[in-house]
């Protein structure tokens, strides 16, 4: 079972997006911050001194708000 810094990043490749737009993801579906920076020390090699383990809500949330976001556009363009 993949952890959850493994599933972060996967999410990161399979949706083609930045540290960035996954931490803009985040803050909008939590309504809380959640800088770069912080994206970067959750993704970072563990062996690192800035890197944090990367919580499971925040791999939860980000999912969940691709998901969001995909069936949005989907919607969208069958409206069209």
């Amino acid at each position: 079972m993949p952890t959850s810094r493994e599933r972060y990043i996967e999410l990161l490749e399979t949706y083609k997006i930045t540290q960035a737009e996954s931490a803009a993801l985040i803050c909008a579906e939590t309504k809380r911050p959640c800088s770069v920076r912080t994206v970067r020390s959750w993704i970072n090699d563990p062996d690192k001194p800035s890197s944090r383990p990367c919580p499971a809500w925040a791999v939860e949330v980000l999912e969940n708000a691709l998901l969001n976001n995909a069936t949005t556009n989907i919607n969208s363009m069958a409206d069209k």
